[in-house]
């Protein structure tokens, strides 16, 4: 039987009810479970259906919010990867590393560490202008909050930086080596940022228009 536009936001309400708050995973589920209750369902009424379904949903919601941070994880470190293969990222690191090597001859460990940790601050804080300015969206859409969840790993930089100083200090080589992976890969987490927070608000608005 074909389902009805009330039938359909009978579905969505069922899902909010069960704490299915995302809207992207929502639809995905509401796609699934329309198509299943029209083509192979024995059931006659919706609302049975949907309860028989319930550990189905559940655990989807669970597993597509795996998919979706591990997705964007993967992402990270292909971007880290370019920068050591693709052309234009290559040319970004070798300057980075110059800079680098300039600072590092020019100050002192303790002064070229500042430098490094408020670079690595601005471009960890980078994000928070968008999750401000899409706040609405992101507590709707879980790609959304998998995309700058990615900020997280390069963050562990600056956290652990505190604890291995005086290590860090006592080799330099090592030091270097510390800084410049922790650059690239929050260089990176903001590039994956940029090329897909649009493509995110824009699905984001296309799901709003169709619930």
């Amino acid at each position: 039987m074909r389902l009805e536009k009330e039938d359909i936001q009978f579905i969505d309400d069922f899902l909010i009810y069960k704490k299915i708050k995302h809207l992207d995973i929502r639809v995905e589920l509401i796609d699934h479970l329309a198509t299943e209750f029209e083509d192979s369902s024995a059931y006659v009424i919706i609302e049975d259906f949907l309860l028989s379904k319930v550990n189905f949903i559940l655990e989807f919601d669970k597993k597509q919010k795996k998919t979706i941070h591990w997705s964007y994880q993967k992402l990270l470190w292909v971007q880290f990867a370019k920068f050591f293969y693709q052309l234009k990222f290559v040319v970004i690191f070798i300057a980075l590393e110059i800079f680098g090597y300039i600072i590092f001859n020019l100050f002192s460990l303790k002064t070229f560490s500042f430098i490094w940790l408020t670079t690595l601050a601005i471009l960890l804080l980078y994000p928070i202008y968008y999750q401000i300015r899409y706040s609405k969206a992101l507590k709707k859409v879980q790609s959304m909050q998998s995309l700058f969840s990615i900020t997280s790993l390069p963050s562990v930089f600056l956290y652990t930086f505190g604890v291995l100083k005086d290590y860090l200090f006592e080799t330099p080589t090592v030091l270097v080596l510390y800084f410049s992976i922790s650059l690239l890969l929050s260089l990176s987490a903001v590039i994956v940022i940029e090329n897909n927070r649009r493509k995110i608000i824009e699905k984001y608005i296309n799901l709003v228009r169709e619930t």
